[in-house]
């Protein structure tokens, strides 16, 4: 007999962007990351395909790719985020399945999964089939192979929804014990109750009413469940030993099954994906456990045993089914709110999507000859938006779209129900309240299916109000999903002009017209800037065309950056006066209106979008921000003397010294880290000289305040070494890790550590200074 493990990780975080810019937003309950995608990439996705090994020491001995020997999926729009954030580490994920599929026989460790993460037992039959042929067609349109298995949303599943994976090809799927009602010999055996009968690990066969089969893995519920609550990773020997007695003693080779939330190793227990690199290719292989993926063990052990499953819908997060995403069924729930919202939440959503169906039926036709067939190949469009992406597209799918304005009628159909399967992401009533980020995150979704409905000459945005007026939410501010809706989605919805604002205002700090903005391709016309007695003007008109739908319009825009650091900006359809530039400038200047402007709307800059107002306000206040800074150092030279003498006496400082002496040297000390990552190496010593005077004088520093920049700077010595290892470099990052150290600044170390001991094992181990380094990183030389 032979023993086996399989190690699955479910990646997976809801989609997050504004459905109108493409961009994901910043989200202040991120803490220092931009967002939540950001954060859990930073502190899961992106570790675990470079997961440190330690000695007992502490020092780093060895890099796991955690995704080559574990199985995983990531969800395809998470996925489709990492791509654009994070190649390198993108790259490194889909290598990782290659040399599985090396390995094992041709059988590679990723899984697929449904393309938006909705609960399947509760969607409409044909977005059930939809949701699956997406996610199949995105897996292989990145893996370039076709998937074998496919990771079930949640675990949820009923006989209807494994008619559709068997339909479309796949070979097995992952459940939860309790899942299971009843199992059996395939060869002349009685039903027997799962219970203790059901074997974790052991495929089982799955029969469908129409005659179609696929195989059936469950995961060891009770090993899963500790790497989740009882922090098995801190001890990966332990743990070992643990999975070991999970395998069985009998003829049969046994495989102990785990399946968990990936973002465990790293973010919901930091550092664990260390742990879970020691696990997989030390602890377990000492035991003689070989980790495998579901494939390969499929392929090597067909199921010998038949089981049937409870009915009704069932799922991993929830004692009661699938009720989860559909009603007040306590799962999740928070002392002292409820989850009433939930039900009239997808009952108003249901009645959205099927009025959205029927408009989307009636406007096809003559366009496509079958509309819904249409849309499940529409993946491929959504995979690759190139002009010849989809002109192939329409040529095999819309032969009615002779024209310009017929392919642009396509497109925005289907874009609206892309948008309307979006509105179903299983996040969105996963949790306590309506009106966190998840509800309203698919409440946007259905607001952008709206907007392009509206443009096809429907409204059902009272409809869908009057629905979530029936959803109460826990918060008064809201009252209901009526008040959501008008406080947290109206807000945010992006319209034509909103893009013009946006791209306006950017063009008081370009020289030359961008040729895009938020995924738009712009094309401008009669552009102008002048500054001028503190203020800056820039007009125009540019044509927009949009990405998604192939959407022609035109603005014309004039904005300003006035006195007071006051940004404005004027948008219309109609053309700007001729020859009405200077009068318009002079108008800025002095705050007033002589020239007559054609109907329009007028923008401020809380009107821009939270990134963009930020960028905007940076970039008018640089030169006061730098005047502050100067002040700043002029400060520190008064107020360290103070400090050194109070100290040295032996006296208590003033009130207000120590904090104020405290917070500008740390900004003093972010504005010299940030001179050091954009490649001026002297601040290096700037730096030094500043936290030396410093820590003389006894003042402590806000790290959180240097750190971002210093990660940056280290960075940057390390981008430099990676394209040429040279004593400079060396010598430049040495210093920087030493006074790191001095200066109690951490967060960078881990991603720095691990760098460095690529270069250091591919090119640096002859070198004395190179080993210093590695030394001082705390890396085994």
């Amino acid at each position: 007999m032979k023993r086996y493990a399989c190690v699955h990780g479910h990646f997976y975080q809801p989609p997050r962007e504004n459905p109108w810019t493409g961009a994901v937003e910043r989200q202040p309950s991120a803490g220092r990351d931009h967002d939540w995608n950001a954060r859990i990439a930073r502190e899961c996705y992106v570790p675990n395909g470079e997961a440190r090994v330690l000695d007992g020491a502490g020092r780093l001995t060895d890099l796991v790719d955690n995704y080559a020997w574990m199985s995983f999926n990531f969800g395809p729009t998470l996925l489709d985020w990492f791509e654009d954030a994070h190649p390198h580490a993108y790259a490194r994920l889909l290598q990782a399945d290659r040399e599985s599929v090396s390995r094992l026989d041709g059988h590679g460790n990723a899984l697929a999964q449904p393309y938006h993460h909705s609960i399947l037992p509760l969607a409409h039959p044909r977005d059930r089939v939809t949701e699956v042929r997406w996610g199949l067609a995105d897996f292989e349109h990145r893996y370039k192979r076709k998937a074998e298995g496919l990771w079930l949303p949640e675990c949820a599943v009923d006989d209807d929804t494994l008619e559709v994976l068997a339909a479309e090809g796949v070979k097995f799927a992952v459940l939860e014990p309790h899942q299971a009602d009843a199992v059996r010999p395939i060869q002349d055996g009685e039903w027997k109750p799962a219970g203790e009968s059901l074997l974790p690990g052991v495929p089982y066969l799955w029969r469908g009413t129409s005659g179609a089969t696929l195989a059936l893995f469950f995961y060891d519920g009770a090993m899963s469940r500790a790497v989740a609550f009882e922090r098995a990773m801190s001890d990966s020997r332990a743990f070992a030993k643990r999975l070991s007695g999970r395998i069985p003693p009998t003829a049969e080779d046994g495989l102990c099954l785990l399946a968990t939330d990936g973002e465990s190793y790293g973010h919901h227990e930091p550092f664990a994906e260390m742990g879970l690199a020691h696990l997989l290719r030390y602890a377990l292989p000492e035991l003689r456990i070989e980790p495998v993926n579901l494939a390969w063990f499929l392929a090597q052990h067909p199921p010998r045993r038949e089981v049937r499953l409870k009915p009704g819908g069932t799922s991993w997060s929830c004692a009661h089914g699938v009720e989860r995403w559909r009603s007040d069924c306590g799962c999740g729930a928070v002392e002292g709110r409820h989850q009433r919202w939930r039900k009239p939440l997808r009952d108003a959503l249901d009645a959205l999507r099927g009025r959205l169906a029927a408009l989307y039926e009636e406007k096809a036709a003559g366009l496509m000859p079958d509309p819904w067939a249409a849309r499940d190949a529409y993946a491929a469009v959504v995979l690759d938006r190139s002009d010849a992406s989809v002109a192939r597209f329409l040529a095999a799918h819309a032969p009615g779209a002779a024209d310009e304005a017929a392919k642009m009628r396509t497109l925005t159909l289907l874009e609206m129900q892309r948008h309307a399967l979006m509105m179903y992401t299983s996040c969105g009533w996963f949790f306590d309240e309506l009106s966190r980020l998840e509800p309203v995150q698919i409440l946007l979704y259905a607001a952008r299916a709206l907007s392009l409905a509206r443009s096809l000459g429907a409204d059902f945005e009272p409809e869908l109000v009057a629905a979530l007026a029936k959803a109460p939410s826990n918060e008064a501010a809201y009252g209901d999903g009526a008040g959501v809706w008008e406080k947290l989605v109206q807000p945010r919805v992006h319209t034509h002009d909103h893009v013009a604002a946006h791209y306006a205002v950017s063009l008081l700090f370009e020289d030359e017209p961008p040729a895009e903005v938020q995924t738009r391709r712009v094309r401008c016309d009669r552009f102008k800037r002048r500054a001028e007695s503190g203020v800056t003007v820039a007009a125009g008109r540019a044509e927009f065309l949009e990405e998604t739908t192939r959407e022609r319009w035109a603005r014309s825009f004039f904005a300003a950056v006035l006195p007071g650091q006051r940004v404005q900006a004027f948008v219309c359809a109609g053309d700007l006066p001729d020859g009405s530039f200077d009068a318009m400038l002079s108008d800025a200047a002095q705050g007033a209106q002589t020239v007559p402007l054609p109907p329009g709307r007028h923008f401020l800059l809380r009107d821009l979008r939270p990134d963009e107002r930020e960028k905007v306000l940076s970039l008018v206040l640089k030169r006061r921000l730098s005047r502050w800074e100067s002040g700043a150092r002029d400060y520190l030279e008064e107020a360290l003397p103070l400090v050194e003498q109070f100290r040295g006496l032996g006296l208590p400082l003033p009130a207000g010294l120590g904090e104020e002496t405290k917070l500008v040297l740390s900004h003093v000390l972010a504005h010299l880290a940030g001179r050091f990552a954009d490649g001026d190496s002297p601040a290096l010593d700037e730096f030094r000289a500043a936290l030396t005077r410093g820590r003389a004088a006894g003042v402590e520093i806000h790290s959180a305040v240097v750190e971002g920049p210093w990660d940056r700077g280290v960075s940057r010595v390390l981008d430099v070494l990676e394209r040429d290892f040279v004593p400079e470099r060396l010598g430049e990052l040495k210093s920087a890790v030493e006074l790191s150290g001095v200066g109690g600044l951490g967060d960078w170390r881990p991603a720095a550590q691990t760098r460095f001991f690529r270069l250091w094992k591919a090119r640096g181990a002859r070198s004395p200074l190179a080993r210093e380094v590695a030394e001082a990183l705390g890396i085994a030389a």
